[in-house]
């Protein structure tokens, strides 16, 4: 059984892969080899004996998966960086709620000015994308007394109040929407003016997925025309040149809800790797329907 880990690595990201897949014949960028398992970060390179491709990063959109033959298993590290991702997206939703940004700068200014905050506790948050961020944010909701509403192909657990039957019904029925579905052929532009029409009043809407899963056009009409409307976003079209992000009903990120710090890189790293091991013991996660994913994400620059 053997691995190439296709990208740079340190020493502590070695000894991590040596202590989860000990007993594995490991090899290392740049010296490549024709391994059975390769990891990756964004490339890869088709071995005579590649049998699985397993990526680093939670999200495959960027990876090039029509050059995938069918035989070859590409695994995303779905999951991996859920807490990190559920923690930043509840920092977005307090930020706004609370008023956190404007009061701070009032306060700079040397202005005490008062002003309403709103509550979480029994309000309805709609989940579009029940995945392992979904899940997490649901477990955080429930602590802040919230009601949970999911749309999604997969299981639900106890944390989901109401299944919706479709966006346009989640969307109805909400105080707070979660993007966090994957980009797919299929998801892109999902979030689009037919389903922002079902907005119900004073709706807030938190990207922490990916940007072209909401159409950007569609979306900067309307939180100009929808002032109640606000989209709280960890992700921008065409990073890193960004542009039309000064909208007054809008809170920003530059697409860190993954975490930049080493403790959230090594809990990812490890996952990856214990997926490698999960492959050649018969029972992988995270397995990419690669069919929905023949477009292909020109930037990454996340997770």
């Amino acid at each position: 059984m053997d691995v190439y880990v296709n990208f740079p690595a340190d020493g502590h990201v070695r000894e991590i892969a040596k202590t989860v897949l000990d007993g594995f014949d490991l090899h290392w960028y740049p010296d490549y080899y024709d391994a059975e398992a390769q990891v990756i970060k964004d490339r890869y390179v088709l071995g005579k004996r590649t049998k699985m491709i397993q990526a680093i990063s939670a999200g495959v959109d960027h990876i090039d998966v029509n050059g995938i033959p069918e035989n070859v298993v590409l695994c995303s590290n779905a999951g991996a960086y859920s807490i990190s991702v559920a923690e930043h997206a509840f920092a977005l939703l307090l930020a706004h709620a609370k008023n956190i940004l404007e009061n701070n700068e009032l306060m700079k200014a040397g202005i005490f000015r008062q002003s309403p905050t709103t509550l979480l506790y029994g309000k309805a948050l709609g989940i579009l994308g029940y995945g392992g961020i979904g899940r997490r944010v649901a477990h955080l909701a429930k602590a802040f007394g919230m009601r949970v509403i999911a749309y999604t192909r997969s299981s639900v657990d106890q944390n989901v109040d109401v299944i919706s039957e479709s966006p346009a019904d989640l969307f109805r029925q909400s105080d707070f929407v979660l993007i966090a579905i994957p980009l797919t052929d299929k998801t892109r532009g999902m979030v689009n003016s037919r389903l922002l029409a079902n907005a119900r009043k004073n709706l807030t809407i938190v990207n922490v997925a990916r940007a072209d899963v909401v159409s950007k056009p569609d979306m900067i009409g309307f939180l100009k025309e929808r002032s109640d409307v606000w989209y709280l976003s960890d992700v921008w079209w065409n990073e890193p040149e960004i542009t039309e992000t000064n909208l007054r009903n809008a809170i920003l990120s530059p697409h860190v809800a993954g975490g930049m710090s080493g403790e959230i890189m090594d809990i990812a790293i490890q996952l990856a790797f214990e997926n490698v091991r999960n492959f050649f013991e018969g029972h992988p996660r995270n397995v990419v329907r690669k069919e929905e994913y023949r477009v292909r994400s020109e930037r990454f620059l996340g997770i």
